[in-house]
């Protein structure tokens, strides 16, 4: 710890240097998809919290003004803290989210974070409380997935966009049955257009997302996408009456798919909000999924502490 230096980075110029080092320690085949102005853009808005071991980058955090969309959220105190996906040091972690705290103002922040005993070690640490669990984790190795195939008048899609004129018409038809939120920025509606739906599987195709469509007794009745963060496949789920087999059939399928695209993902994972446990934890139990249990949100005020350099 003696050798660790903690500072906050708020000025325009050294942030833009920052995020320019994070861009090039990145894996060519990242920057090969993101160019620097779009992974410039995901830190707009935000401070930096940084550790350094003989100036060296030892780990950082992003610290930034929640974004809301409902009554709960807007309820929690705090700045939004950010950690560092690969940062596992709770020596570096804990002190981090202590000085993003004074940083922040007498509201503290929040995080959320998966239950692990590093994220426990670094609760103890910090003297963070718990505001509520957001989801429960389910995951699944590699040698887990399982096959399935979709029985009765079931049918799985693997998707493409263009979406055929047909199941774009049967998409569109499913939200609006099933009440899916349509968001833009900081605003959400249920209503969608056959062009919002089109441009929405096109942005997913271009951002190399695998997707899913159930189809049951002519009606859509479920998606499932997936795409890459970090070293982790995340899966999302949708479905609005729609059979358990072709459930299992469809995120089997997906599952099925992730090899041969993606080679170097060996975990999936599924984030479940608590409504939708009752449905879907049995199906991802018979895919091959496990409770790692919840995500849960944390805050911190801050102490008192010695105001951090800039």
């Amino acid at each position: 710890m003696n050798d660790l230096a903690f500072s906050v980075i708020r000025d325009d110029a050294a942030k833009d240097a920052l995020v320019n080092d994070f861009y090039a320690k990145a894996d060519a085949s990242f920057r090969d998809e993101v160019p620097p102005e779009e992974f410039a853009e995901r830190f707009d808005g935000a401070c930096f919290i940084v550790a350094r071991r003989d100036k060296e980058l030892a780990g950082w955090i992003t610290l930034r003004a929640c974004t809301t969309h409902g009554d709960e959220q807007a309820a929690d105190p705090g700045m939004l803290a950010m950690p560092q996906h690969d940062l596992n040091d709770p020596d570096i972690l804990a002190p981090l989210f202590r000085l993003a705290a004074i940083e922040a103002g007498p509201e503290g922040i929040i995080w959320h974070s998966r239950t692990t005993a590093l994220n426990r070690q670094v609760v103890n640490m910090t003297g963070a409380v718990v505001i509520r669990d957001l989801f429960r984790t389910w995951q699944a190795p590699r040698k887990r997935w399982q096959t399935a195939t979709a029985t009765g008048e079931a049918i799985v899609h693997s998707v493409h966009a263009p979406l055929s004129e047909d199941l774009l018409a049967k998409f569109l038809d499913y939200l609006k049955r099933a009440g899916i939120s349509n968001c833009s920025g900081e605003t959400c509606t249920t209503s969608w257009t056959v062009d919002e739906v089109a441009q929405s599987f096109s942005d997913r195709d271009a951002g190399g997302l695998l997707m899913q469509i159930l189809e049951h007794r002519n009606l859509v009745v479920a998606e499932t996408y997936a795409f890459v963060w970090n070293d982790e496949m995340m899966i999302n789920i949708s479905e609005h009456q729609a059979p358990a087999s072709g459930l299992v059939a469809m995120v089997a399928a997906l599952l099925q798919r992730i090899p041969a695209a993606y080679p170097g993902i060996g975990i999936a994972t599924v984030e479940l909000q608590e409504d939708e446990r009752a449905r879907l934890e049995p199906v991802l139990a018979a895919c091959g999924f496990e409770d790692k249990g919840p995500r849960t949100l944390f805050h911190l005020r801050p102490r008192d502490e010695t105001s951090p350099s800039r």
